[in-house]
């Protein structure tokens, strides 16, 4: 029999979001390792998450815990729902939900399964030291001013110039137009990248030992830029076809190290499809 109530559940929830996190982790550990597998709830036992919650349930099991559950091992770093990258993974979840946040999605799912949660009332949350900030200051890169591109297009993150009777798509947030003159700048990486320069006889054909401002693989990006709103020419790959979800999503993790779940993402875009 219940030895607690909600009132109870709701105000450990309220005093520390490390609650909400437990309280996820509890219930996913309710479930049956087929039920997260499958993200579903077929056991009709009145514990772990319930139907009507089974899928996002058991993304916010996976996220927090690390634990890819088709699988059932620790496949990347646990997280709180409060990290920065809960708000892009849970971004559909929480435009349905009406909520801003993964931290309140945990915790309206929670509430849900108070009956659940009277260990709650027994744990304690783990306190650890501050974890040092990352440098922000990035090194300076080399730069090449590209004169003779003629700008066709503009389309979400990115230009389209055409460059030797080629097409190329540039990231805005790496090249600066002249509106005077039409002149682009952009690394030299990137110029390299795109044939826009000759690379020197003793760098390698992709980066050029430099790395983007922001970490993102531009050159796969392009290549699957079909379901991001816009078509380009694939090139040839022995990976998922280009324009496809799974292509895309494989792109956008190459130069991303956030911690987003791309699979999932990949999973999320094809189910709306349906």
């Amino acid at each position: 029999m219940t030895q607690h109530n909600k009132s109870q559940i709701q105000e450990l929830l309220d005093s520390n979001p490390a609650f909400i996190g437990e309280a996820i982790r509890m219930l996913g550990a309710n479930q049956t390792a087929d039920e997260l597998a499958h993200k579903t709830t077929n056991q009709h036992n009145s514990i772990g998450f319930s139907a009507a919650h089974a899928r996002t349930g058991t993304r916010l099991f996976e996220f927090v815990t690390g634990i890819a559950t088709k699988t059932g091992k620790l496949t990347w770093a646990p997280k709180p729902l409060s990290h920065p990258a809960a708000a892009r993974v849970f971004r559909r979840q929480l435009h349905n939900h009406e909520l801003e946040t993964a931290v309140q999605l945990g915790r309206k799912i929670a509430l849900v399964h108070w009956r659940q949660l009277e260990g709650l009332l027994s744990w304690t949350p783990v306190t650890t030291g501050a974890v040092p900030k990352k440098s922000t200051q990035r090194k300076p890169q080399s730069t090449v001013v590209i004169q003779g591109a003629e700008i066709q297009t503009m389309k979400g993150k990115a230009v389209r110039v055409l460059w030797d009777s080629k097409r190329v798509w540039l990231p805005k947030s790496q090249i600066n137009v002249n509106s005077e003159t039409g002149d682009i700048t952009m690394p030299k990486w990137l110029a390299r990248n795109k044939g826009m320069i000759a690379a020197p006889a003793a760098d390698t054909p992709t980066v050029g030992g430099e790395e983007s401002d922001d970490g993102f693989d531009w050159d796969g990006w392009s290549g699957g830029g079909r379901s991001l709103g816009f078509t380009v020419e694939p090139a040839a790959s022995s990976g998922p076809k280009p324009g496809t979800w799974a292509h895309t999503a494989r792109m956008m993790a190459r130069g991303d190290n956030s911690g987003f779940d791309w699979d999932a993402w990949k999973d999320d875009m094809k189910d709306s499809d349906h």
